[in-house]
């Protein structure tokens, strides 16, 4: 089970440099302080990082993939930054502690994405909004999602690299966008609102989700509709727009793709940002179509 873990979490070519900064530091074979010891790296010493779970960094030690406390490495100006997965399975229990006996505390859809905060015993621990638990790997998966390195540059802005795979790339910064997306699931509907503070409209909200990556939206949905690349619906990516027709308006609705048919958006007056199914009937018959824009 750790070994599958292992390979999926770090199966990727591109790797940074840290520096031990420790007199002593152990290196495991999970992400907790009780997993079993497989060596230790001493101060000065340099390690592959090759991504970050939760407080631990995923290293390449003797050609396996291990796990060291994250503040006992130096990356300089290099800022890496943990990983995402996506829930497989129509709906998933969230369990209190690693293994069935434990605990349900939640239940997770099909295609919703989650942080990774923890390897403990061969199960995820996993963190949506406010919920955190653990997940068996059987229901998350991490293929298709890739580690960013974001550099902070002498100007103070940020550079980001990936792999050399630039279809991955653009999943992950989508991923990114759903992530911080999703801490304003519940907020209320308020028409013309553009920020966490007075609430949010549909367009209002993917302004404001966007505008903190960098990236500048135009205020209305059909005005964004001009923003960005046409997607076809069966090349949708995670941080595409959607958009709708609404009443009299040919383009009145918009949010946000999260994934295996999902997306977040605010959705009408009295209600609040949540997730919906493409599916819907209500938003089938009027999905006009998306745009890519990151």
């Amino acid at each position: 089970m750790l070994c599958v873990l292992c390979v999926v979490l770090s199966g990727m070519s591109f790797a940074v440099d840290g520096v031990v900064n420790a007199s002593a530091l152990f290196v495991r074979t999970e992400t907790s302080t009780e997993a079993e010891s497989i060596g230790k790296l001493y101060s000065g010493e340099t390690v592959d990082v090759t991504g970050k779970v939760g407080d631990w960094y995923i290293v390449n030690y003797n050609g396996q993939a291990a796990y060291v406390f994250a503040e006992y490495v130096d990356m300089g100006d290099v800022q890496v930054q943990s990983s995402m997965g996506s829930i497989v399975g129509s709906t998933v229990n969230v369990r209190s502690a690693p293994g069935t006996e434990n605990e349900v505390v939640g239940r997770l859809m099909d295609g919703t994405m989650v942080s990774i905060l923890a390897i403990e015993n061969g199960w995820y621990k996993i963190k949506f909004v406010d919920l955190i638990g653990y997940v068996h790997p059987d229901y998350l998966s991490v293929d298709g999602l890739v580690f960013t390195y974001m550099t902070v540059q002498e100007d103070g802005t940020t550079a980001v690299s990936y792999t050399n795979d630039d279809t991955l790339a653009a999943s992950t910064i989508g991923a990114q966008i759903v992530e911080y997306a999703y801490q304003y699931l519940g907020y209320s509907y308020v028409y013309g609102g553009e920020s966490p503070e007075e609430g949010f409209d549909c367009s209002g909200f993917t302004q404001y989700v966007y505008s903190q990556f960098g990236y500048s939206l135009n205020r209305t949905s059909s005005d964004q509709y001009e923003n960005g690349e046409f997607v076809p619906y069966d090349q949708l990516q995670l941080g595409d727009l959607v958009f709708f027709s609404r009443g009299s308006l040919s383009i009145g609705h918009v949010g946000i793709y999260v994934g295996d048919g999902y997306f977040i958006h605010a959705t009408s007056p009295g209600d609040v940002v949540r997730i919906t199914a493409l599916s819907t009937d209500y938003y089938t018959t009027r999905y006009v179509g998306a745009r890519r824009i990151a």
